[in-house]
């Protein structure tokens, strides 16, 4: 069960208020100060009312800094304690005798004369007992004179206006406080100091494109980076033209990234500037290679470029690197970082030996192109044809053994995985030539050499002709999703043909048919079928075609 009063209850009923409260308390605070403490009492006694900070301020017509203000007065007296700021809220405490140490009350006849010269210093304004309490209170914690403090005052009236609201001066002298500065002479001497560093203030200001006079933060800046980083000034203006953006704490932050690696002169940090500017253009120049885009460029810079420099990565090696992961279209920076890592483990590091990795890659590839096509397989060289070849060569097995392999295997549902079968099972019959193999054919020396040359040249014309019209196909807007899972279903294939699972078989061929019809349907919309993709030769004599590695014209059959 919930019981609570309403509104209509609450107004005719009372908000208690102690007695000590109104002749201890009271004559010491603003009418502002009684006026919020009297509503947020009449707040924890009737729940019922909106608390928000907002509907305070909008209640009694006062601001919700006013409001946050007279909290914290009060909080100095030990009545409430302000539990969090954002959002404001707030915790009564029991009210207690000025016989118990409380409240913290100052006597008047000890700042008279400083109050009467605040004013003096603020005529805009009037000044409010809650705004004097602040100036007592900080006189008091820090040991600031009177006299001193007055010289705050004025200082910080001179920079902003007569009518500059105390904030902003307790702040000031809460910092000098802070740095013991509490002594007429301690406040003059540092008054007088940053007046001498204010035209270079105004410099570095400029500098950084701010248009605003010095305020006394910067001076504390500039004492920090002249007297414990030991910038000169013209090196401080200098290093400030070099910031595209942010104001004194961005400088402050370059200034000690520049003191970090001992940069102090206008030529040092010139240097330095150059050098990190010439990382985030090689960082620009890397991702405009890979065709990507990046909305903050740091972040490549930090996580991807400075490794690869710090490695031994020259700018053109990079580049190249970037050149050859677009080719390959595996243009992203994460697949680029993994290649790094992987060529500087194996010592792959100048500009040569990277080109002869890629060169080895690439030879590798048109090998695995060739015994792809003798298996009757349409698609590009991936990492698993990669893996099989090293693997097969381990076996001790030549390229003439292996693409004897992809030819026994054209036709098979998964060509690949057939020839694996075919060459572990020559690997444990100990046969590694040809003429070893079961039904070999017996053919002469110079019909073979024959056969050979004009083979090579009808797969030469057949791979320049079907390479044109794969790049053509590869602007079908959809085209390379399909045609890359035509790819990896190969794999998926094989491994469920060896593992024997009919039931994931039937599915991916099931699949694969598909993807055939859609890509056949894409590819008519410019004039090509599936089989263009391939390398097809045209035999010169007959006019005939066929598909290389599957079955040939008889002009062709004829030359063996």
């Amino acid at each position: 069960m919930t019981c609570s009063y309403s509104k209509e209850f609450s107004a005719s009923a009372f908000t208690d208020v102690e007695n000590v409260f109104i002749y201890e308390y009271l004559p010491l605070a603003s009418g502002d100060a009684v006026k919020v403490y009297l509503y947020g009492l009449f707040l924890c006694q009737n729940k019922e009312f909106d608390q928000s900070s907002e509907k305070i301020a909008e209640t009694l017509k006062m601001s919700e800094d006013e409001i946050r203000d007279c909290f914290n007065f009060w909080e100095e007296f030990g009545l409430v304690s302000v539990v969090s700021n954002d959002p404001l809220t707030v915790k009564y405490l029991p009210v207690k005798s000025a016989s118990s140490g409380k409240p913290r009350k100052y006597k008047a006849e000890k700042y008279s004369d400083f109050t009467k010269g605040v004013q003096a210093i603020l005529p805009e304004r009037m000044i409010s007992t809650n705004e004097y309490t602040e100036y007592f209170s900080i006189m008091e914690t820090f040991g600031i004179k009177p006299d001193a403090m007055l010289m705050i005052v004025k200082y910080c009236a001179d920079r902003k206006g007569k009518d500059i609201g105390y904030r902003y001066i307790s702040k000031v002298a809460k910092d000098f406080g802070v740095r013991g500065i509490v002594t007429v002479e301690a406040v003059e001497k540092e008054l007088s100091a940053y007046i001498l560093r204010t035209s270079e203030i105004e410099k570095i200001l400029k500098a950084l494109s701010i248009k605003r006079a010095p305020e006394i933060e910067d001076s504390t800046y500039f004492k920090k980076w002249t007297q414990e980083l030991n910038f000169e000034p013209e090196s401080i203006i200098f290093a400030a033209s070099k910031l595209k953006k942010g104001g004194m704490e961005k400088l402050d932050e370059f200034l000690l990234e520049l003191y970090s690696i001992k940069s102090f002169s206008k030529e040092e940090i010139a240097t330095f500037v150059k050098s990190k500017q010439d990382v985030f253009d090689l960082a620009v120049k890397i991702n405009r290679a890979l065709s990507v885009y990046t909305d903050v460029i740091d972040t490549v810079v930090d996580t991807y470029t400075k490794k690869w420099l710090s490695y031994g990565f020259t700018d053109e090696t990079l580049l190249f690197i970037a050149s050859q992961c677009f080719k390959n279209g595996k243009n992203t920076l994460q697949y680029m970082d993994e290649l790094i890592e992987q060529l500087h483990s194996r010592g792959f590091i100048d500009l040569s030996s990277v080109g002869d990795y890629f060169e080895s890659i690439r030879n590798t590839d048109k090998f695995i192109a060739s015994f792809l096509l003798l298996a009757g397989v349409n698609r590009r060289p991936n990492p698993w044809d990669r893996e099989n070849i090293t693997t097969w060569k381990n076996w001790n097995f030549s390229e003439e053994m292996i693409l004897e392999a992809a030819r026994l295997s054209a036709g098979k549902t998964s060509p690949i995985a057939y020839m694996n079968g075919i060459l572990s099972n020559w690997k444990n019959k100990g046969i590694f030539n040809i003429s070893d193999i079961d039904g070999a054919p017996n053919v002469s020396a110079d019909s073979q050499e024959n056969y050979n040359r004009e083979y090579e040249r009808r797969r030469s014309i057949a791979l320049s002709r079907a390479q044109h019209n794969m790049d053509k196909a590869m602007e079908i807007e959809g085209f390379s999703k399909i045609y890359d899972r035509l790819n990896s279903i190969e794999k998926d294939l094989a491994f469920a043909e060896i593992a024997n699972n009919t039931e994931q078989l039937s599915a991916l061929e099931e699949e694969k048919e598909n993807l055939i019809k859609e890509e056949q349907s894409l590819l008519n919309n410019i004039g090509l079928k599936i089989r263009d993709l391939s390398p097809v030769y045209l035999c010169e004599k007959c006019k005939d075609t066929g598909y290389v590695g599957t079955h040939r014209c008889d002009c062709f059959n004829k030359k063996v």
